[in-house]
């Protein structure tokens, strides 16, 4: 579409100006003036406004050549695959002083690019390549410098591997200035059936440290059978002063105490009961400190428990009960903060039975609860030879009776119709 157009058959050239449009395969293009090969698709548009609809994408330039149907080239341009707004710049813009398009290969070539984020840049790079949609796309990603009073100057670069569609990984080799030459990676994994990250950050030779460091991270979440669950995470570092040289590099919320969970679990269905039975281990890295020794918390190798609720004898019966019960064996660390110290098990069960009355307007539920524990301590006295151990037991019931009604009428306040609730209550507990 235009104001004006002319078409030369011979030569297959169409000639526009003034308020041209162009509309090819999702690819809408407008602006002053046009001079195209049809067939081929080759020729130039001055001044234009493009929307590549299909990939969610659009922008501007001074001028675009077309070289081909899937090809094109744009002169001082800006683009974003951000939501259109009239009127609106968009959050993430790239400007390029010349970008190419391969609509085949979903892929663009900037070069003289400056990404910028709410008007302000984030970065320039002579040469840019990115894909035109939200797929994946191999290739370097934009350097990070970090500088800190122990390792001085950190600069790392690095490179995104596109592998497949339900897997990829980063690789970025950094060099710090008063340390040497490093390697970060992470390898991430989306299964049908399973799913997860690794991350390895590994530097060979410490010149301050004078030998060589790593770091390991793998969280891992799949599936048992058809309705359990199995999970993984596992932090380490290669020795008690990582926190303090590459604080940035931690990857837990307390930085001196790295966990190791393994966890599985599956839901079960017992008559008119609904229930959980589960298997947990928890090992802890304490990061220790000889100027700054820290408690070391208990681990919990295992963890092993069960609860289950729902109707007794039957959905008609009305009886109601509810069960939680575990196991856990407390142990410490190896290390010098947790000498001394008790270690133990501990099981323990908490169950009750109800009798719920329920009418409009009122309830009534007596409820019998009983909490059972037993515990085993074990203190270390002179050497790990000479134990001396506890036991301890308690069973402590519980009745209640919850009662109360509900009367509701319909009144007016302010104008307005409502609704006005009120709900007397009685709550009685006898726990000795």
């Amino acid at each position: 579409r235009a104001d004006r157009l002319s078409y030369d058959t011979p030569e297959d050239l169409a000639t526009a100006r003034g308020n041209v449009r162009i509309n090819r395969a999702g690819a809408i293009y407008s602006g002053p003036e046009l001079q195209l090969s049809v067939k081929r698709f080759e020729g130039y548009f001055l001044q234009p406004e493009f929307e590549l609809t299909a990939l969610g994408a659009r922008g501007n330039a001074d001028r675009i050549d077309f070289l081909g149907a899937a090809r094109s080239r744009a002169t001082n341009a800006s683009y974003s695959s951000c939501p259109r707004e009239e009127g609106v710049e968009p959050d993430w813009v790239l400007k390029t002083r010349s970008v190419r398009i391969d609509l085949d290969a979903n892929e663009g070539v900037a070069e003289g690019a400056v990404l910028r984020f709410m008007r302000t840049p984030i970065v320039a790079l002579p040469t840019l390549s990115f894909p035109l949609g939200d797929t994946r796309k191999s290739g370097w990603l934009p350097p990070s410098i970090n500088i800190d009073n122990r390792s001085g100057v950190e600069l790392s670069v690095p490179y995104y591997w596109n592998i497949a569609p339900q897997r990829d990984a980063t690789f970025a080799p950094r060099i710090i200035t008063r340390r040497g030459i490093g390697l970060d990676s992470e390898f991430r994994y989306l299964e049908p059936r399973y799913e997860g990250s690794l991350n390895f950050d590994w530097l060979p030779s410490d010149r301050i440290a004078g030998r060589s460091r790593e770091s390991l991270q793998w969280l891992h979440e799949g599936r048992l059978g058809d309705t359990g669950l199995w999970r993984t995470e596992l932090l380490r570092v290669s020795d008690d002063d990582w926190w303090k040289d590459f604080p940035n590099a931690s990857r837990s919320l307390t930085s001196r105490l790295l966990p190791l969970r393994l966890a599985a679990e599956r839901p079960f269905t017992l008559g008119a009961a609904d229930g959980l039975v589960y298997a947990r281990t928890l090992h802890w890295q304490v990061l220790q400190s000889a100027d700054s020794f820290i408690d070391s918390p208990y681990q919990r190798a295992p963890q092993l428990g069960v609860r289950a609720s729902g109707a007794l004898g039957g959905v008609d019966s009305g009886w109601e009960f509810a069960l939680e019960s575990e196991f856990n064996r407390f142990s410490l660390p190896s290390d010098a903060a947790s000498a001394g110290r008790p270690v133990g098990d501990r099981w323990h069960l908490l169950a009750s039975i109800s009798r719920p009355f329920r009418q409009q307007g009122w309830w009534l539920v007596p409820k019998l609860a009983l909490n059972l524990a037993a515990y085993r301590t074990r203190d270390v006295d002179g050497g790990p030879s000479t134990t001396f151990s506890r036991d301890a037991r308690r069973a402590i019931p519980s009745l209640s009776v919850d009662a109360g009604f509900e009367f509701e009428r319909s009144t007016q306040a302010f104008g307005r119709t409502l609704q006005q609730t009120l709900e007397p209550r009685l709550l009685y507990v006898s726990t000795p």
